[in-house]
């Protein structure tokens, strides 16, 4: 990853510093690429993904994530705690358009004004005090990347409705030399609905469409809009409505770029957290809720 180590870290530094909505302003002085036009080929479109969300190497890729979860009331919105964590992802190219990642992403939560660590939470709405346990999820069966869509293998057999082929088509647009992605995806009925991601990707063209690099740099962010109807927000007195997470994500270099005080506690938590979910024995984390939905009829 040498040859891409200055550009990327220019890149993360920038993001940091002002966020994305800054990042155009910085790209004028990168230098712009010879591109004036977005390709449209859905292959075309699937290698550009790829660098953008990942790697076209057979390495780990390490998002770092922050975000905030807020209680969307009929008569206010209220900020309950934040939350730290990072996504990874093991990726594999399988032919020229066929790509699988395996990802564990490990979050924890945060008071909102001291970013410290939290274990549990009161909530401002009916003082319950509720814990707060770390989110790990790993999924073991990978997530397929391919001209024709992406999925899970588990949830395109449970749902094929949901995940029918159809020619890639990214919602995307080129403002100098930043990419800005946009994509949106209603969970399939495996959690309570409704429920919706929706985020925007913003990454160099000029390292995207440059052949000589395997992977792009990247910063993300957007909302996670789900019902307020499960715990721990029914028990944090959440009434009928919605709770939002908003998030953003930087892509690093390497996974010791994460704050310190974040590894050792992941670390710490499991000592998976430097493994590929590929080498994780028994039923990938869909399959077991798939089996627990049957079970429950």
């Amino acid at each position: 990853m040498t040859d891409q180590t200055v550009s990327r870290r220019s890149f993360v530094s920038t993001a940091a510093g002002v966020g994305a909505a800054s990042v155009g302003m910085a790209a004028s002085s990168q230098g712009k690429a010879a591109i004036t036009a977005l390709p449209t080929d859905p292959v075309e479109q699937l290698h550009a993904m790829v660098k953008m969300m990942g790697t076209q190497a057979e390495e780990r890729v390490v998002w770092k994530t922050k975000g905030k979860i807020f209680a969307i009331l009929p008569d206010d919105v209220i900020l309950l705690y934040g939350m730290r964590g990072s996504e990874s992802t093991w990726w594999h190219q399988i032919d020229d358009t066929t790509y699988v990642r395996y990802n564990s992403t490990m979050s924890f939560f945060t008071d909102p004004q001291t970013d410290q660590f939290i274990d549990e939470f009161t909530s401002p709405i009916n003082g319950a005090t509720v814990t707060l346990p770390a989110s790990f999820i790993r999924h073991k069966e990978g997530e397929w990347f391919t001209p024709m869509g992406t999925y899970y293998g588990s949830m395109k057999k449970a749902f094929p409705e949901k995940y029918k082929d159809a020619p890639l088509h990214m919602d995307w647009t080129l403002d100098g030399d930043v990419i800005r992605r946009q994509e949106g995806d209603n969970f399939p009925p495996i959690i309570p609905q409704p429920s919706i991601e929706y985020a925007s990707m913003f990454s160099w063209a000029s390292e995207v469409f440059d052949p000589g690099l395997k992977r792009a740099s990247g910063v993300s962010c957007g909302w996670n809009i789900m019902a307020g109807s499960r715990p721990p927000y029914t028990d944090l007195g959440v009434p009928p409505g919605n709770v939002n997470w908003h998030f953003d994500a930087v892509k690093l270099d390497d996974t010791e770029q994460l704050d310190d005080d974040y590894l050792k506690r992941a670390r710490a938590h499991s000592d998976r957290f430097d493994i590929s979910p590929e080498l994780d024995e028994g039923p990938s984390f869909f399959e077991r809720i798939l089996a627990l939905r049957q079970r429950a009829g």
